[in-house]
This record gives C-alpha cells, sequence and structure tokens, in this order.
C-alpha cells in the first residue's frame, strides 16, 4: 500500500458516467482511499498488473474489447492476492458460477448496487486477509439475486446455494436437501435424469425448464448446463421459480438466457404476456408473416416446438434485476 493512502482501488467500465459517480462517491465514502479508473479494459489490465498496490478490483462483466470474466481470468494469473469485484446489469447467473469457481471473483453483484456495499464487503475481505492467510470461497455471491438459485452436478450434489434458495428448500414440499448434501426433487420431473446425463450419442442440451405441482403447491426450474471444467466435472444452475409471482423477464435478460436477437426478444416478451402472435406483432412493430419466421427461430433457440410451452419457459427464467 501507499504511504498516504489505506487502499488502492481499481474502477473498470466503459460506462463513463458510472464511472464518473464512482469517483465522486469514493472520495466521500473512502477519503483516505486511493481510485483508479478505466473505461478501456486492456489499459485497466497492463496498469493493475504491473501496480502491486492495488488491493482491490471492480468490473463491469459486459465491456466491448474484452469481457470483464476474460479481464478477471488475466488479472487472476497476474495477481493470485487481487480482490476481484464483478458487476452486471444481465442476469447471467451461469457467467456467476464461472467467475467464482474458476477465476475467484470475490463477489458478483447485480446492477445496481450502492457502492458503499461494496466497499464495506472489500473492506470487511481486507481485514480478513490480514488476520487469516488462506483464501476462502464465498457461499453467499448470489445472495442480492431475487430468486433461488441452487449451484450442483450431474448427481445432484449441492456445490453452492444462495440464502433466497436455502429459504424455498425449507419451506417447500417438492424440493429440499437430502442425504449427502443432494437435491431432492419431488416428484421427480419427466426428463431431468435425460437432461443431466444425456445418452452418449445425443448432444447435450444447455438449458431445460420443468414444472413441478403436487396438492396445489407450484414451483418451476429452469436448470442451465454451465461449461465443463478443466477435470471434466458439469455443473448446473438450478434457478427455482414460483409461478405465481412471476412477470415476464426484461428483453435484455431474454437476449441474455436464451441467445436471442433485440427484435425475437421484444416478440417472446409479448407472447409470454399472454398476447396473440398477431397481437404481438403488431406491438413489436412487425408483420404477421415475420413474426411466424420469428418464432420458428425463438422456438429452436429455446428449446420448445409450440407457444404453451414458450409462455412456460420463458416465465420460469430469470427475472429482470435491473
Amino acid at each position: 500500500m501507499t504511504d498516504k493512502k489505506s487502499v488502492r482501488i481499481a474502477f473498470v467500465d466503459d460506462d463513463e458516467n458510472l464511472l464518473s459517480s464512482h469517483r465522486r462517491n469514493l472520495g466521500r465514502l473512502r477519503p483516505d482511499w486511493d481510485g483508479m479508473f478505466f473505461h478501456d479494459p486492456i489499459v485497466a489490465r497492463d496498469a493493475i498488473t504491473a501496480d502491486p498496490d492495488v488491493a482491490a478490483v471492480v468490473l463491469d462483466i459486459h465491456m466491448p474489447g474484452m469481457t470483464g470474466l476474460e479481464l478477471a481470468a488475466e488479472l487472476r494469473t497476474a495477481r493470485k492476492d487481487l480482490i476481484i469485484v464483478m458487476l452486471t446489469g444481465y442476469a447471467d447467473l451461469q457467467s456467476a458460477l464461472l467467475a467464482v469457481n474458476e477465476v475467484g471473483v470475490f463477489r458478483f453483484y447485480p446492477k445496481p448496487t450502492a457502492l458503499e456495499i461494496m466497499l464495506e464487503d472489500i473492506e470487511a475481505e481486507i481485514q480478513s486477509r490480514l488476520g487469516h492467510s488462506e483464501d476462502t470461497l464465498p457461499t453467499e455471491f448470489l445472495d442480492l439475486f431475487e430468486l433461488g438459485v441452487v449451484a450442483v452436478d450431474e448427481t445432484l450434489t449441492i456445490l453452492h446455494m444462495n440464502a433466497q434458495a436455502a429459504e424455498v428448500l425449507r419451506r417447500s414440499s417438492l424440493v429440499r436437501s437430502g442425504a449427502q448434501g443432494r437435491l431432492v426433487i419431488d416428484p421427480p420431473p419427466k426428463g431431468l435424469k435425460g437432461f443431466l446425463t444425456p445418452p452418449e450419442k445425443q448432444a447435450p442440451r444447455n438449458h431445460q425448464s420443468f414444472s413441478l405441482e403436487q396438492e396445489g403447491e407450484k414451483l418451476s426450474l429452469l436448470i442451465r448446463r454451465v461449461s465443463k471444467k478443466a477435470d471434466g466435472g458439469q455443473s448446473f444452475m438450478v434457478i427455482l421459480v414460483d409461478p405465481s409471482r412471476q412477470r415476464p423477464p426484461a428483453i435484455d435478460d431474454l437476449m441474455d438466457l436464451f441467445g436471442l436477437t433485440r427484435s425475437e426478444a421484444k416478440l417472446t416478451q409479448k407472447l409470454a404476456e399472454g398476447l396473440a402472435l398477431d397481437q404481438a406483432a403488431e406491438l413489436v412493430g412487425i408483420s404477421h408473416s415475420s413474426a411466424r419466421t420469428y418464432l420458428k427461430t425463438i422456438f429452436s433457440k429455446t428449446g420448445v416446438n409450440r407457444q404453451p410451452q414458450l409462455m412456460k419457459t420463458v416465465l420460469s427464467s430469470i427475472p429482470s434485476l435491473r
């Protein structure tokens, strides 16, 4: 650390307005901290790597030229002790799991999150490291997301769980934590086993939704396959959704989750609201024939073949965090 400043922290974001806000608020909230501010991730990488006094960095995950996840990976290679915090304006929980497990990201916050919260967590981690030399994997990295999220392996052994998921497992009769720390889904939905461990010649699906219902209780599951680790292990993100409390996801979330174009996402959002295809097409500003063409592509990307299935899949997906 420098003589005059107790902590040096770097912010990397292509949003100049957000960087200016961080600059102002850092001086107000932590006047003894030294801030560095970069809108170019490549310039930031070189400067942070060359400066051993930088204790922490706050990254935006979506930046042109180099993503926050790519930048975090390069910084981690160069600086094993660097505290890395990542921000996202998208409900990208798969990236959150990868960031924590493979890159060693300290915290993963959705936008907007108050700077004071991030600074308090960084300060606490610095103080913790002064007394403890070993690194620890945070289990609360997804607590700020509003849905229950459980990370599991192919045997449904629970790897991580946020606070919301723990509450769902505590009160629900449809899902629970069972023997040997496994996620028990009762009754088990049809097709779950084949999704987790597909036949040898069958290409694995990236995501699939399931609906559970028993004695009037309902719960939807959206399961996302996470890229395999270097050791070949497979993990999954299970998102627990109460359909009665859901609203259609934001357009950017649909684009991020299913790989839709913006026009496809706009149409999907309207269909999820219960509109007929011709009504949705009119609101989106496209012809009925174009909407039918879009719908075929949407079906392909979301893995369904009928509009009711599309609604179920979309309404089981991640709601907006913006």
